[in-house]
């Protein structure tokens, strides 16, 4: 089960509402950030898009892409890769000025089609962008502009785009700030007993396992004891008392647990009870074992020797 669903949760809902506020405000390009294992990534490749879709429909012409980490840049493997996320069979072929004539038309043509004059590029591990990566991304914006259309360029990843928003305004590169920096927002953990029970409901509810089977995942493991009446989502008070106890003092009042942490501490749980027997209880040992064996007390205690926002992330 693991690596292959992403629940819906409280930090994906503010993460979506800040995406459409800025396409609704023709915002050119933002910035969205958290610690690592916050749920980022499943966010961008399974709701954001989905999402977008539902509340925009056909009008709104959406790219994402994953930016992989390179030694050193090439502005051609750059539109390669860019072009590649966008479906375009020819990806691999040509120069540099072809590969951008390409990506240029490929947008248009995604707007025109859907009546629109925005278009939208979500890029994913953002922090692996470099300078003359977000050079390249204004040469597109600019040829993009002179046909009447907009590019909204939304980058997500980890604290390093807030030191890379720092190291443009010192070294006087305004309009890159201008462009991809001018709006930043946190992407969070959980936070609270009460968030961590709407994730649970959703494993007792709202996700489906096996995909497209109308079963969720707590019925599907405890099909008895979930006639019974079993459900994980009662444990929410429990179990975040044991993330509460785990974490560094110091983490404790603005505490925030990484949907990693959570998915896994679920899924151990799981593993642990594994039967179906008609009555389940879970003592506090269980929880126990359970957290700690996503290694979230040692992750606590890295984030909590970090300086900044990594350390107070609600």
């Amino acid at each position: 089960m693991r690596g292959t669903y992403a629940i819906y949760t409280p930090p994906i809902s503010d993460f979506f509402d800040t995406v459409c506020e800025w396409i609704d405000g023709h915002v050119t390009g933002g910035y969205i950030f958290g610690p690592p294992r916050q749920g980022k990534s499943r966010a961008v490749q399974f709701w954001i898009e989905r999402l977008l879709t539902e509340r925009y429909g056909p009008l709104l012409p959406f790219f994402r892409m994953n930016q992989k980490s390179h030694d050193r840049f090439s502005e051609v493997e750059f539109l390669t890769e860019l072009l590649g996320a966008g479906g375009h069979r020819y990806a691999q072929s040509g120069s540099r000025g072809a590969k951008l004539d390409r990506l240029v038309k490929l947008y248009a043509t995604r707007a025109r089609n859907s009546g629109s004059s925005l278009v939208v590029l979500m890029i994913d591990e953002a922090q692996n962008l470099r300078d003359a990566s977000y050079r390249t991304l204004c040469n597109l914006q600019n040829e993009l502009d002179e046909l009447g259309v907009q590019l909204i360029v939304i980058s997500v990843g980890t604290q390093v785009l807030v030191y890379q928003h720092s190291a443009f305004v010192q070294g006087g590169d305004m309009h890159l700030v201008g462009r991809f920096m001018m709006r930043e927002a946190l992407f969070r953990g959980i936070i609270g007993a009460a968030e961590l029970g709407f994730v649970l409901r959703a494993y007792d509810e709202g996700t489906e396992w096996p995909q497209g089977s109308g079963t969720s995942y707590t019925r599907f493991f405890f099909p008895s004891a979930f006639e019974a009446g079993f459900r994980l989502s009662p444990l929410a008070s429990d179990l975040w008392g044991v993330f509460e106890e785990m974490a560094p003092p110091k983490m404790r009042p603005q505490l925030s647990v990484a949907m990693e942490h959570v998915a896994k501490s679920v899924e151990a749980i799981i593993r642990t009870l594994a039967g179906d027997a008609a009555a389940i209880k879970i003592s506090r040992e269980v929880l126990v074992r359970a957290v700690e064996s996503t290694r979230y007390p040692s992750y606590m205690q890295a984030m909590a020797a970090l300086p900044g926002s990594f350390r107070h992330v609600n």
